[in-house]
């Protein structure tokens, strides 16, 4: 008798640390949780669409891991690089040491990049592209090697139905591997680069690239209102005026 009572106050023991164990982890099979949106996650325009908006879950996680080392970055001019930026690039994890001189950036003192420039700095030009009964219009100035100034407005009947402004910066992770947009009217594909606006309210990446000598821009946009938020997919290609 004596024997299976304490058999019995064993195996409440165990399942009682086995629950307290689960609880502490998190269950089993839970899902992760991520501290960034992913950059080609799509939201659908209710607006635009006339189609109920949904946001992805992230399965791209943009932050560096915990463990990344931060690294050693040294540079020319700091008015150069946007302070956004450099955080970035600190825990990138791409190299241990990294040099920034003018338009160049060094990894490890042996890879070499150079910093897109689409626009010439300090001049503001105008991007434009009409669908649906609205237009787009984005006005952007390079002001440094890292960092797109931006006027973004969406017109209906000659009205500003909606605006943003602010400063985007360009991604770190261009130096991995190139993005790569498609001009839908012509058929041609071509290589971007991904300049990002962060806000508590809103996620506005500007994608800039040239198309054999023509520059072209495609938009993503999400704000928690999820009022003319701006699927990628169905972006129009804006086309300088």
């Amino acid at each position: 008798m004596m024997k299976r009572w304490l058999n019995a106050v064993f195996i409440f023991c165990f399942a009682t640390s086995a629950l307290h164990f689960c609880a502490c982890s998190g269950g089993l099979g839970g899902n992760k949780q991520h501290s960034t949106p992913a950059l080609d996650s799509l939201l659908a325009d209710t607006s635009l669409m006339g189609e109920e908006a949904i946001a992805p879950a992230n399965e791209a996680e943009e932050s560096a891991p915990l463990n990344t080392k931060p690294a050693k970055i040294t540079m020319q001019n700091d008015l150069d690089y946007s302070a956004d930026f450099l955080k970035k690039l600190t825990y990138a994890g791409l190299a241990e040491q990294i040099e920034l001189a003018d338009s160049f950036l060094i990894l490890a003192q042996k890879d070499t990049f150079i910093f897109p420039k689409y626009l010439p700095k300090g001049n503001w030009t105008n991007f434009v592209a009409s669908k649906g009964g609205y237009l787009y219009s984005l006005d952007v100035s390079m002001a440094s090697y890292t960092t797109l100034d931006f006027n973004f407005e969406l017109r209906k009947s000659r009205q500003t139905i909606d605006q943003l402004r602010g400063k985007a910066d360009l991604n770190p992770g261009f130096v991995l591997a190139a993005e790569t947009d498609e001009d839908p009217v012509t058929g041609s594909e071509y290589v971007s680069s991904v300049y990002e606006f962060e806000s508590p309210d809103c996620v506005f990446n500007i994608r800039l690239g040239d198309d054999e000598g023509v520059k072209k821009v495609k938009l993503y946009k999400k704000c928690t209102t999820g009022k003319y938020n701006i699927n990628l997919d169905d972006c129009p290609i804006l086309l300088e005026k």
